[in-house]
């Protein structure tokens, strides 16, 4: 991969081999597993492609189709699953905007939108202002997939927390040109952030966005119970919010602590390895 400029580095669209379309509904779904996600974007580019979506009649006709096949299946109605969120490359690796300009040969068809062109055009989430340089790069590097991608790099809390634990451990901040040519590096920092999608202890009575969880038209932060199983709360704790833990003994928070710790444990060591320091 080339190296990157970390204050220029898009989010929304990194590089070849990922891409974020978490604004547009994209894990708002009741089934929002990966095979899941995949079909349906598929389903979504096919026709757009098969219609010839850069004509006016053919994008309606589009939207038209897709309301009435897809089931409303989402989690809160107050977040719009957009109906043009589709696959955007070749590969299918990168999810994206099917109304944008460079899918259509440059005419900008996005004020068929739900939120209309402009929105669409300069709305960026909270990742671009409160992630530092190096942790958008960094989360760029480890993660070289779309499904897992858009939940962690809109994950402000987890990114913070798990390079926090790790730069206290190597005492300095992470550097990208460490992990750059590090495949280890590489490798635990993306089996770290896979928990997202294969945490054990996930609260699965909610239906959850990390640590939100809306009533009506209002979004609230979960808690997780310490006292209820005896305990004090965890220095894991932004972690364990961000992937929706619930914990129903002290056995099973310990557990969780030996995981994510091992993960901090491995990738400090590494990099410790890779400096030199020691």
């Amino acid at each position: 991969m080339n190296k990157l400029s970390n204050e220029s580095i898009s989010l929304c669209q990194p590089d070849k081999t990922k891409s974020c379309g978490a604004c547009c509904g994209l894990y708002n779904y009741l089934w929002g597993d990966r095979k899941s996600l995949k079909e349906k974007l598929l389903i979504r580019t096919e026709l757009y492609r098969s219609l010839k979506g850069d004509e006016e009649g053919s994008v309606e006709n589009y939207s038209r189709i897709i309301k009435a096949k897809e089931p409303r299946e989402k989690l809160y109605e107050v977040i719009y699953n957009c109906e043009f969120l589709g696959f955007v490359d070749d590969e299918n690796k990168k999810v994206g905007c099917l109304l944008h300009p460079a899918l259509n040969r440059g005419k900008d068809l996005r004020y068929h939108s739900f939120y209309g062109q402009t929105l669409c055009r300069d709305h960026f989430c909270p990742s671009y202002q409160h992630l530092t340089g190096q942790e958008k790069e960094l989360v760029v590097l480890i993660i070289d997939d779309w499904y897992l991608y858009g939940q962690i790099i809109t994950d402000i809390d987890i990114v913070k927390s798990f390079f926090k634990e790790v730069s206290d451990m190597a005492g300095e901040t992470v550097s990208p040109d460490l992990v750059r040519f590090s495949p280890k590096l590489k490798d635990i920092g993306f089996r770290f952030f896979s928990l997202k999608v294969r945490w054990p202890f996930k609260d699965d009575r909610k239906r959850r966005f990390g640590k939100y969880f809306f009533e009506g038209w209002e979004y609230r932060l979960d808690k997780i119970d310490y006292q209820s199983i005896g305990s004090q709360p965890s220095r894991y704790h932004q972690i364990f919010l961000s992937l929706s833990s619930s914990f129903r003994n002290s056995w099973e928070l310990r557990e969780a602590e030996r995981q994510v710790e091992k993960f901090i444990n491995d990738f400090s060591r590494e990099y410790i390895k890779l400096t030199g320091k020691r």
